[in-house]
């Protein structure tokens, strides 16, 4: 059941992935309430993610703070850079959290039983 302010939508889990990269790169360069909102959906989403997306959102995250530690000094991105470093930190606690992609992915093609083509006549 949904909330008042909720939908469900059913995507392709690689669209979703997709998604979720870009929402990180784009958060990257806002600062306030949407910072904070993305880095407690990577947390949430974090175990639908495949490797791959996690190694860019790891990536993504890590360099920004690298290349912006210099903000920590400004009240006005302070709370932001900080959030991000958080969220680095959590990532190295939580990178080796099993993905439920497997599980949640559908195969490409139907799975077909196997016979077993020895011994006929």
């Amino acid at each position: 059941m949904t909330q008042p302010n909720e939908i469900t939508l059913k995507i392709p889990l690689h669209k979703f992935q997709t998604l979720m990269l870009f929402y990180v790169r784009e958060t990257l360069n806002k600062n306030g309430k949407s910072v904070l909102i993305c880095v407690k959906d990577v947390k949430e989403y974090w175990l639908v993610l495949n490797s791959y997306t996690r190694e860019c959102i790891e990536h993504n995250v890590k360099s920004h703070v690298n290349e912006n530690g210099y903000l920590l000094k400004s009240d006005y991105f302070k709370d932001d850079l900080t959030a991000w470093s958080e969220l680095a930190n959590w990532i190295d606690e939580n990178r080796s959290s099993t993905s439920t992609t497997a599980i949640t992915a559908k195969p490409l093609v139907p799975v077909l039983s196997v016979v077993n083509l020895g011994k006929q006549k």
